[in-house]
């Protein structure tokens, strides 16, 4: 029998076309691009402070990452049972599946050791990673005007960077309820058109693209321009959230190595001038030469840490957008899903990356184990 004489498989079929049509024609619409720069949603004043601070959405959403993961934490330790419930089985899967992975790899001792930091940094990245998705995170905005765009940068700039600055500013064209209407070619962005208003004087700046801009404006004189800040963001889109991430990791791993080999020893590992100092020149140079490729990987890998995490989350929220614009309510569901995957794979391969550098920390030159496994074991219990 035919899947589509099926009326289950047909019925469905029919949906999802008529759903793609509907969503093509009823709310495709121009879409504000997300912008590397995160511009504050709110700022805090400082009391007896001339300062305020900037409360950025990433770190609303790095909070609110946080609250959750305690909040789960807590209701699945506060009554425990020998017969788990739901919830004290979601815990202790998630525990006892990272601390085994921890021990296999690292052996008892170093595996209990690295668990906490391994553990934090994969529920922490996977949390934020999947609170991205909860409704309204970047669809609810803030609407900073083009007026209060360009005080923003009279404050900070002067001169030709102001000028070059305001060249290069790009705004959005809004209706009176600061909403981007629908109509405008996607290119309905302006770029430095709008009169506003400078030092008490009106200047003529920016030119506005897409051709149907006159007419559309004629017939609806009360547009404006302006710059949509969301309330929510996914915390690592914001490149600084990665990157301290991978500071903390880069501490810790730098941390174990320093207390399991000792701090000559371990520094040993990307100085290593001992057979050069006793005139075995080549063979010397040779250990210079691959203490200091190890230097500069072990920095450059906060570099990559940062940026493999903050690439992947932030071409995903970019995939999000054009599929939101091109094949709205049908297409863009699977897009999800497969986002929501990538999102827990990126944070399991941040955690499992700072495990694997933290074992090598932790090895002598020759690669001997120090502290994991039956040798380790030993040791610690002789010491």
């Amino acid at each position: 029998m035919s899947l589509l004489a099926r009326p289950r498989v047909l019925f469905s079929i029919i949906a999802a076309l008529l759903l793609t049509i509907l969503g093509i024609w009823f709310l495709k619409g121009p879409l504000e691009i997300p912008p590397l720069q995160i511009d504050p949603s709110i700022e805090i004043p400082i009391p007896g402070l001339d300062w305020s601070y900037p409360l950025r959405a990433t770190i609303i959403q790095q909070w609110i990452a946080m609250a959750v993961i305690l909040a789960v934490a807590w209701f699945a330790t506060r009554k425990m049972e020998v017969i788990p419930g739901r919830m004290q089985a979601l815990g202790e899967t998630v525990v006892e599946g990272l601390l085994n992975l921890c021990q296999s790899a690292a052996g008892a001792v170093n595996g209990r050791r690295f668990f906490p930091i391994v553990a934090t940094i994969f529920l922490f990245v996977a949390g934020a990673n999947l609170l991205g998705f909860i409704p309204g995170t970047g669809t609810i905005f803030k609407v900073v005007s083009a007026e209060e765009e360009i005080h923003h940068y009279e404050e900070k700039y002067q001169g030709a960077e102001l000028e070059s600055k305001l060249a290069n500013l790009k705004l959005y064209v809004l209706d009176e309820n600061n909403n981007v209407p629908l109509g405008l070619p996607f290119a309905g962005l302006i770029e430095g058109g709008f009169e506003y208003e400078s030092n008490g004087e009106t200047t003529q700046g920016w030119e506005i693209y897409g051709d149907q801009w006159e007419e559309f404006h004629a017939n609806n004189p009360e547009l404006n321009a302006g710059h949509l800040v969301p309330f929510l963001r996914p915390a690592n889109t914001d490149v600084n959230t990665p990157f301290a991430i991978a500071v903390w990791s880069f501490i810790f791993v730098e941390f174990w190595g320093i207390t399991s080999l000792g701090l000559f020893a371990y520094l040993g590992k990307f100085f290593n001038f001992g057979r050069l100092l006793r005139g075995n020149i080549a063979f010397g140079l040779i250990d210079v030469f691959v203490g200091i490729v190890d230097l500069i990987s072990e920095l450059v890998r906060l570099l990559s840490f940062t940026f493999r995490l903050f690439g992947n989350v932030f071409a995903g929220e970019i995939l999000i957008l054009m599929m939101s614009f091109f094949v709205p309510l049908t297409f863009v569901i699977g897009v999800f899903f497969m986002e929501v995957f990538f999102g827990i794979i990126q944070a399991f391969i941040f955690a499992i990356l700072t495990l694997i550098f933290g074992i090598l920390a932790v090895s002598h030159h020759g690669g001997e184990d120090h502290g994991g496994g039956e040798h380790g074991e030993a040791e610690a219990a002789a010491h």
